[in-house]
């Protein structure tokens, strides 16, 4: 049996949206521009570089929706529930300050599959995320990291 994938709702919803629209190109715009490569080169395809490049690009793309097609199937949504409110944990956005330098940062914790740092959504598994887990609005906390120690104090819980 596959291993259970932890998601927010947020995230389940995301990851179905990425699976449409890879499926949408996968059965409707790829054969759509084979047919046009294939019609352009002649029907002979073994030398048709544009017919030859767009079945890798079909191959790569139907083994990324494979691996959310089963990333989905395997998904157990998280729910505030699961969680205590006056914690850190999943889905949580926690507003840190460094101890030492005082600059504020607002992170939301959220499981692997859902990273973007980008979007300061950071993982469950990463340095900050593992150390942030459980401890509530008040506590310090001390984060190893590239080499060196860093001490936030955890200044608010946000829950959406």
């Amino acid at each position: 049996m596959a291993k259970e994938t932890l998601l927010t709702k947020e995230g389940y919803q995301q990851k179905k949206a990425e699976l449409e629209q890879l499926e949408h190109r996968l059965y409707q715009e790829i054969p759509q521009r084979l047919k046009e490569a294939k019609d352009h080169g002649g029907g002979d395809v073994r030398e048709n570089r544009e017919y030859l490049y767009l079945k890798q690009e079909q191959d790569m793309i139907e083994a990324e929706a494979r691996a959310l097609r089963e990333l989905l199937e395997t998904a157990r949504i998280i729910t505030e529930d699961d969680f205590r409110p006056d914690e850190v944990g999943i889905g949580a956005r926690a507003i840190l300050a460094d101890v030492e330098t005082g600059e504020v940062a607002t992170y939301t914790l959220v499981p692997p599959a859902e990273v973007d740092l980008l979007q300061n959504r950071i993982g469950v598994d990463s340095p900050v995320g593992q150390a942030l887990q459980t401890y509530s609005k008040g506590k310090m906390i001390t984060v190893q990291t590239q080499g060196k120690k860093i001490r936030y104090k955890i200044l608010g819980i946000e829950r959406r």
